[in-house]
This record gives structure tokens, C-alpha cells and sequence, in this order.
């Protein structure tokens, strides 16, 4: 997937790849993925970084 975006919010990446949040909240703090969070409040995700746990996953 070419991603226009280097970052994306929580609830972009749930719309994005139809994962839920839940998802994501629990693999950020079990340390799958690292979350970001530059204005101290929302979360963001590296689009590289998601692509990359989601292939490791197994299907």
C-alpha cells in the first residue's frame, strides 16, 4: 500500500484497515507497536510501522 501519510491517528488506522481499535490499544501496550504521541494527547502510528505488524501476523 503506498501511504500519502507518514503518521495517522488511531482512528484513521481503524477506518483504514478495518482493524478495531481495541486492536491497536492492546498491541501498543503489549509493545507490538510503538504509538507516538507528538502533542502529548493523540496517539499516532507510523503507516510503515502498522504494514508491518499486520504482515507478521499470521492470517
Amino acid at each position: 500500500m503506498i501511504a500519502l501519510k507518514s503518521f495517522i491517528k488511531i482512528k484513521e488506522a481503524v477506518k483504514l484497515y478495518g482493524i478495531g481499535k481495541d486492536v491497536f490499544y492492546r498491541a501498543i501496550h503489549s509493545g507490538e507497536l510503538k504509538a507516538y504521541k507528538p502533542n502529548g494527547r493523540d496517539f499516532l502510528l507510523k503507516v510503515i510501522e502498522i504494514e508491518q505488524w499486520i504482515e507478521s501476523k499470521p492470517a
